[in-house]
């Protein structure tokens, strides 16, 4: 044999022998894991199942976040360039009508009890986040915040509005949009905790928003503002 096929020769099998030993000391770690696991009352393979868990609930979570995206980016309307669409007021007034009306249909009355609902948001392009703000009093404190509006409107204004309720919850994002306001406009001073919107249709049919402040939690609502923007 020539001494470049020996040199060749002797390589080839000192990598396999190496190959062969990481290959046989990997096999003896498992084991010796194994061996632990099962001698510490647990099943062999439980360190396997624990590690697959877990692959398998970050898997899952990495599938909800990314449906999630997907849902989001689905609502948002986009033009023929890709880019977010800026809705219009004209737009946004007659998804507002559309809205008022639906939710206006959906109210039924039965031995003096009032009963209605809210219509779909998925059918609505305009965003409501800003109610969320709305949803975080608790019942009595939006009994109380509704009561207050009422009595503005029917008894100081003097108003009786054609709808089947004579207040109702914030709709427009324009106004909503208080909550984000770091100056509050004509709230300001006051925690977003501590104002309450809600909407009234007046006798010419235009839809004015009541923007209720109390001085903390547990305190008394009343309106200190009644117009079309929280600016004014």
């Amino acid at each position: 044999m020539k001494k470049n096929q020996f040199i060749s020769f002797w390589r080839r099998n000192f990598l396999y022998g190496k190959k062969l030993f990481t290959t046989m000391v990997a096999f003896a770690m498992v084991m010796g894991l194994a061996g632990c696991a099962k001698g510490s009352g647990n099943e062999p393979d439980a360190p396997i199942q624990i590690e697959s868990s877990v692959i398998r609930e970050e898997r899952e979570n990495k599938e909800d976040a990314d449906a999630s995206d997907t849902q989001m980016q689905a609502l948002l309307p986009e033009n023929n360039g890709g880019s977010v669409e800026k809705q219009t007021d004209a737009q946004l007034e007659e998804e507002l009508k559309n809205y008022r009306q639906e939710r206006e249909d959906m109210i039924q009355e039965t031995n003096g009890l009032v009963e209605g609902g809210s219509p779909d948001e998925d059918n609505y392009s305009f965003d409501m986040s800003g109610s969320f703000y709305t949803s975080r009093f608790d019942t009595r404190e939006t009994t109380e915040a509704y009561a207050a509006a009422r009595i503005y409107v029917t008894d100081i204004l003097g108003l009786k509005p054609s709808t089947k309720m004579v207040t109702y919850m914030c709709i427009d994002p324009r106004v909503l949009a208080i909550y984000d306001d770091e100056n509050k406009g004509v709230a300001a001073g006051y925690d977003s905790s501590d104002i309450f919107i809600c909407e009234y249709c007046n006798e010419d049919g235009v839809w004015q928003y009541l923007i209720l402040v109390r001085d903390g939690k547990g305190g008394a609502w009343s309106v200190i503002h009644d117009g079309s923007s929280y600016k004014e």
